[in-house]
């Protein structure tokens, strides 16, 4: 049996063996296993069931993740971006007013531009077109969102409908917990180095939550008929695509998952020898992306946010994970949380605040801030004019609650800046995106 495994996965090939194979499987599941507590509280806040959401979490991350390892043989995890539950949740149905049917159609319109790019072959191209400093500002501003919501779901920034005017309530219960689980995850991840730092804070947030009474009204879950209850919402909600308004939310949740996909999948390998064999890099990157692409397409269908490959993954890497089999050790392990289900019903949103920024917070680029990389090597690369759009880009994200707006901004900063640059010819990407942003924003403004 070792054999067989060995020889399908090519473990020693890779220069790892079976035990250090499951081993990175279980660091790499116990550094993302916050996703299946946090992705159901989130989007519960938009209006899905949260048993509902829960089963299509673990269905899709695990079931995929096991078919990365198995068909791909690359040593990833797939789950839910936390950067798109929460847009979901507290952007496009809090502020533009979809129902949570019409957030799942607008997530799988955004999947299927995903998906037919990556058949036709033209999404490496696309992703290599983009100025890589653009794709870190895009990421920031994504994290900046992040951020604002953690702030906003602890009542430490107020809000005067969806607009942030103000510093919130610092000292009451729900700023004290968000203190609790970033101490918690400075405390686990930065000086005794444990990795499963964010998933403990969320319980020992959710613990004193519930101890002091932020969880009355909480959504149960618990496991009945109600966890297939999402399956196939979001057909209901399809002529969203008529209404201009989600032509821009369409947009923004494709471009992060777009960039984001093909950069964590490269960059997971960089220093590795994953791709040991001459002419398999781009094959198996191939093969890693369209798993990744149809994961994202089936995700919205079951009732969960798109799913994609997890930077967490790059803890099993660490530990030595090189094939697929780590991969199928986290994808059993995420579909043995089912058993978890009736705990889920003890989590609510503020328990996933320090998540969120701690999440943000890593998404800026490496060397802006020290505590989380003190390779400068891409914030060195940034000249004074990305800076400057970067910073104008979390200023908007600051002001306005309003990741469309800053891509406005940032989109075209470097539109004007490629035509300013003579030697480059403005990207026909970056225009074409700037219009339906424009277009999608002034839709929203006249209704």
């Amino acid at each position: 049996m070792k054999n067989k495994i060995d020889k399908y996965f090519k473990i020693k090939e890779k220069g790892s063996t079976i035990n250090t194979e499951l081993l990175a499987g279980l660091s790499t599941f116990m550094s993302l296993a916050y996703i299946v507590v946090v992705n159901p509280a989130i989007l519960s806040e938009g209006g899905i069931n949260k048993s509902a959401v829960f089963f299509a979490t673990i269905a899709v991350s695990g079931i995929f993740t096991i078919i990365m390892g198995l068909k791909a043989k690359l040593p990833f995890a797939l789950a839910p971006g936390l950067e798109m539950d929460a847009y979901v949740a507290f952007y496009i149905v809090a502020v533009l007013g979809f129902s949570w049917q019409q957030g799942l159609a607008i997530v799988f319109y955004s999947t299927l531009i995903f998906f037919i790019l990556s058949i036709v072959g033209l999404r490496g191209k696309i992703v290599d077109s983009i100025p890589n400093n653009m794709k870190h500002t895009l990421a920031a501003s994504v994290g900046m969102f992040l951020i604002m919501i953690g702030f906003k779901i602890s009542n430490m920034v107020a809000f005067e409908g969806a607009t942030p005017i103000g510093i919130g309530d610092l000292t009451g219960q729900g700023a004290i917990t968000l203190y609790i689980g970033l101490a918690v995850i400075i405390l686990l991840e930065k000086i005794l180095k444990f990795k499963a730092s964010i998933l403990i804070s969320i319980i020992v947030m959710a613990v004193y939550a519930n101890y002091v009474g932020l969880a009355d009204d909480m959504q149960g879950a618990e496991l009945s008929m109600e966890m297939f209850s999402a399956i196939g919402s979001f057909w209901t909600g399809l002529d969203v695509i008529l209404d201009p308004r989600s032509w821009a939310p369409i947009l923004i949740l494709f471009l992060v998952d777009f960039y984001g996909s093909v950069a964590k999948i490269i960059g997971l390998t960089v220093g590795t020898n994953i791709f040991p064999e001459k002419g398999s890099e781009d094959k198996k990157i191939k093969g890693g992306l369209m798993v990744d692409g149809f994961a994202a397409l089936t995700s919205p269908i079951v009732g969960t946010s798109s799913v994609t490959t997890f930077v967490e993954s790059s803890v099993g890497i660490k530990e030595g994970g090189r094939t697929g089999l780590t991969a199928v050790v986290i994808g059993v392990l995420l579909l043995a949380c089912l058993l978890l289900t009736p705990l889920i019903k003890f989590v609510p949103v503020v328990a996933t605040s320090s998540a969120l920024i701690w999440v943000g917070l890593w998404l800026m680029p490496k060397g802006m801030i020290k505590i989380f990389s003190d390779n400068t090597e891409i914030w060195d690369r940034f000249k004074t004019i990305d800076k400057v759009i970067l910073c104008l880009m979390l200023l908007v994200v600051v002001l306005s609650f309003s990741l469309q707006y800053a891509l406005i901004i940032g989109y075209g900063g470097y539109v004007v800046k490629q035509i300013i640059d003579k030697d480059k010819k403005p990207n026909v990407y970056l225009i074409a995106s700037l219009v339906v942003l424009i277009i999608g924003t002034v839709a929203q403004w006249l209704t």
